[in-house]
């Protein structure tokens, strides 16, 4: 009995010293810079790490020997971001998985006496190929204008407070504008998504 605790001690150990695991946001908007760290650092010197990614949305900022890592994304999309580490007991490797998402651009008219408190929208995912796109704010005394175009050039439009579109992997969504009306002035929200975007969504 004494030897199997002994033994089930040093697998524990042995198993907890050779996890890793990417400590940092699981987001990032575009045009910002996050930075990714290691919470188990074992590595046997401090240059023993390797960062990379196989994205093209996202540049690596550093050293990427070091434990430590700066990401800046310039396009919207998922991608997988794999660290391998030199520890004692061998190679240890991680990943994470971290989204890219767009950074709305917005256009103000008549904005000194204008009442409107949207700020932008986000994605709402309601199946496996429908997504809602959902005003930052509620205000009922607004009208709305959604247009969404596809890759292959294909547009839809909606006048819902908040639109449902379709989606797939051959057939994802390029970009989606939003027009917010009141009687004294008009906003102007667009996104622009990756191709690799709806892939993963």
């Amino acid at each position: 009995m004494k030897k199997i605790l002994l033994l089930l001690t040093f697998l524990s150990s042995t198993y907890g010293f050779a996890q890793c695991y990417i400590e940092g946001n699981s987001s990032i908007t575009v045009g910002e810079t996050e930075t990714y760290t290691l919470k188990n650092n074992a590595g046997q010197c401090t240059d023993c790490h390797h960062w990379s990614t196989f994205a093209r949305n996202v540049t690596l900022q550093g050293d990427v020997k070091q434990s430590i890592i700066k990401v800046n994304a310039h396009g919207a999309g998922q991608f997988i971001l794999s660290m391998d580490m030199l520890s004692s007991r061998g190679k240890v490797q991680c990943s994470k998985v971290i989204d890219v998402v767009p950074k709305p651009s917005a256009e103000i008219y008549n904005s000194p006496a204008c009442d409107i408190g949207t700020e932008g929208f986000k994605e709402v995912k309601i199946s496996d190929g429908t997504v809602s796109f959902v005003p930052s704010k509620a205000e009922t005394h607004l009208k709305y204008e959604w247009t969404a175009e596809y890759d292959n050039g294909e547009k839809k439009i909606s006048a819902e407070s908040a639109a449902q579109f379709a989606y797939s992997k051959e057939k994802g969504i390029r970009s989606v504008s939003l027009k917010v009306y009141t009687s004294k002035c008009m906003r102007t929200f667009t996104k622009t998504y990756d191709a690799n975007y709806w892939r993963f969504y």
